[in-house]
C-alpha cells in the first residue's frame, strides 16, 4: 500500500538521510517480527523459554543483547498465550527495550521512570533491579495509568509505586532524590511508521515544536530531581533534531551535566548529530545514538545518557507541600504477623522469604519493598507494591501473584504438573481428579514454575486459576484433552 509522505516530511527526511530516506520510507506500514524479553521476575530464562517453546513458539536470541527474542513462529497471536497470561515475557519492540539497558537500574536504587506508562520498560527495570529497591513510575493519562498498574501485576512487580502528577513538577517536589531517571517523554513517533502509518495524517513541523517545548520543560526537572552523580536517560521513538538533539544541547548548556557514551552491542546505530540546517550542537552529542528502523528492523529511536556532575540550585517555593507519610507493617509486627506465619508453615517456607518485605492491610495483604516503605511521597500513589494474599478469619490465601512470588520457596502443599494435557485442563478450570493429599489451599506449579492455586474440599481438588477471556490452548486441537479426559498423576508435596 502506497502512503502519502506529507512533503514537509519528505524534506527532513532528505536532509537526514539523503537518498536513504526511500529505505525508510519503504518499510512505513511494514510488520517487523515481534521481539519479547523473558520476564526473570516469574523463572529462569531458560525455563521460561522452555515453557513456550513447548507451547508451540518458535524463536531465536537477539545476538549480543541478553534476554532478548525474535519470534518466528506463531501457531496463534502470542498474546493469547499462556506465558503472555502469567507474566512470562513482555512484547516490547527492541528499541524500547534499550533505554532501561542504557540506564542500568541497579538492586536498592531509588529510579523515577517519569512517563511510565503503558509499563514495558518500567517492569524491564523491575527486573533488571530483581524486585529491589524502588521505582516510582509516573503517568498523566488514566488511561494509560490503568495498563501500567495492569502490567505491573502481570509481571509481578513488587518494587514499584505508580503515581499520577504533571512530569514538570518532580523538580521541585523531589529535588535531587533519585539515583537514576528515565524519561521517555510524548513525541511525534517518526520511528514508529511501520506500525502506525497514520503518523503521516497529523504530522507537521510545528507540532514537533511544540513537542519539543514540553520534552525540554520534561528534561529540566527530570535534571533537577537526579541526585548529584546520578544518571538519566533521556529517549525518544522519534527522528526529528528539534526533539531530540536540540533539547540535550539545550540541558548541556544550562545544567551541570556529561553526556556519556553508549554501547549497543549487534544494534546498527548512528551517533547523534553535531549540526543540523546550519546550527552548531555540542560535539558530546555524537556519544547519542540514533537508530533507524531499515538498520536494524526496530523502532526508530534517539538515546542520550546524562550524568550530573554536580549540584544545582534549588528553587525557592512559596509553598511547600507536606509529604503523605504511608504506614506499612514488617512481617514481625501485628495483624500482619499472624497471617505470614500461617503461609510459611502452611505452605513450608523459609521465614527470610516474608521479612525482606513491607506489608499494608486491608481487603488484600500487600508486599512492597522497604524502600517504598521509606519513601516519602508528596502525593499519595494510586497503587504499591504487589497484592499477595488474602486475609480471613484465621487463615490466609496467596493470590496468584503472591503464588508466583513466594511458589519457588514452597516445600509443602504442592502439586507438581508434568503434562501439558492435565495443566491445560487446570488453567481452563475445567474438572481435575487430582490425589487431595494437601490441604486447604494447594499451590500448583508446572516442570518447576509456579502456575497458580487450586482449594482442596472435601477431599476434591478445585482449580482456582483466574478466569481468561479466552481458554488457553496449550496442545493443537487434535491433542486438546476432553472435559472428562483421564489426568495425569501428579506429584504431590
Amino acid at each position: 500500500m502506497a502512503y502519502q509522505v506529507p512533503a514537509e516530511l519528505d524534506e527532513l527526511m532528505e536532509k537526514l538521510l539523503g537518498k536513504e530516506k526511500e529505505r525508510f520510507f519503504s518499510e512505513v506500514g511494514v510488520s517487523f517480527p515481534h521481539t519479547i524479553r523473558f520476564n526473570t521476575l516469574k523463572g529462569s530464562e531458560e525455563a521460561l523459554a522452555a515453557f513456550l517453546r513447548e507451547q508451540g513458539f518458535e524463536f531465536e536470541p537477539f545476538t549480543d543483547l541478553p534476554n532478548v527474542y525474535r519470534i518466528r513462529y506463531q501457531p496463534y497471536p502470542i498474546g493469547k498465550s499462556l506465558s503472555h497470561f502469567l507474566g512470562h515475557f513482555y512484547v516490547q519492540d527492541l528499541a524500547s527495550m534499550l533505554p532501561p539497558l542504557v540506564l542500568n537500574p541497579q538492586p536498592g536504587e531509588l529510579v523515577l521512570d517519569m512517563s511510565a506508562a503503558p509499563g514495558s520498560k518500567t517492569t524491564q527495570m523491575a527486573a533488571l533491579m530483581k524486585n529491589q529497591g524502588m521505582i516510582l513510575a509516573n503517568d498523566v493519562v488514566s488511561k494509560r495509568l490503568r495498563a501500567l498498574i495492569n502490567n505491573l501485576q502481570r509481571m509481578g512487580v513488587a518494587n514499584t509505586a505508580v503515581v499520577k502528577m504533571y512530569g514538570e513538577s518532580f523538580g521541585n517536589l523531589y529535588f535531587e532524590t533519585f539515583d537514576r531517571i528515565l524519561l521517555d517523554p510524548a513525541c511525534s513517533g517518526l520511528g514508529t511508521l511501520h506500525k502506525s502509518p497514520e503518523v503521516l495524517g497529523w504530522w507537521t513541523p510545528q507540532h514537533c515544536v511544540r513537542l519539543a517545548a514540553s520534552q525540554k520543560k520534561l528534561l529540566r526537572s527530570a535534571i533537577r530531581a537526579l541526585k548529584p552523580g546520578g544518571v538519566l536517560v533521556y529517549s525518544t521513538c522519534t527522528l526529528t533534531p528539534e526533539e531530540n538533539e536540540e533539547v540535550i544541547d539545550e540541558a548541556l548548556e544550562n545544567f551541570p551535566l556529561e553526556l556519556e557514551e553508549i554501547q549497543l552491542p549487534g544494534i546498527v546505530s548512528r551517533p547523534g548529530l553535531t549540526e543540523f540546517e546550519g546550527r552548531e550542537y555540542r560535539p558530546q552529542l555524537a556519544r547519542a545514538r540514533r537508530l533507524y528502523p531499515f538498520e536494524s528492523q526496530t523502532e526508530g529511536f534517539f538515546i542520550a545518557r546524562l550524568r550530573k556532575t554536580a549540584p544545582v540550585e534549588k528553587k525557592v517555593r512559596k509553598k511547600s507541600r507536606p509529604p503523605q507519610p504511608l504506614k506499612f507493617l514488617s512481617a514481625s509486627t501485628a495483624p500482619v504477623k499472624k497471617y505470614l506465619q500461617f503461609l510459611q508453615q502452611h505452605f513450608e517456607m523459609p521465614s527470610e522469604a516474608f521479612r525482606r518485605f513491607r506489608y499494608q492491610m486491608g481487603r488484600n495483604i500487600t508486599a512492597v519493598t522497604p524502600e517504598i516503605a521509606e519513601f516519602l511521597f508528596i502525593t499519595r500513589p494510586l497503587k504499591f507494591g504487589l497484592n499477595i494474599a488474602h486475609p480471613l478469619s484465621q487463615v490466609a490465601k496467596l493470590t496468584t501473584e503472591g503464588v508466583h512470588l513466594f511458589g519457588p520457596l514452597a516445600k509443602r502443599n504442592v502439586v507438581a504438573l508434568s503434562e501439558l494435557t492435565t495443566l491445560e485442563q487446570f488453567v481452563n478450570r475445567r474438572a481435575l481428579d487430582l490425589p487431595a493429599a494437601g490441604q486447604f489451599q494447594v499451590l500448583v506449579t508446572y516442570r518447576g514454575l509456579p502456575i497458580g492455586y487450586g482449594l482442596v474440599e472435601q477431599g476434591r481438588f478445585k482449580s482456582q486459576f483466574p478466569k481468561g477471556e479466552w481458554p488457553f490452548r496449550l496442545l493443537p486441537p487434535s491433542d486438546s484433552p476432553e472435559e472428562n479426559a483421564t489426568p495425569e498423576t501428579p506429584a504431590v508435596n
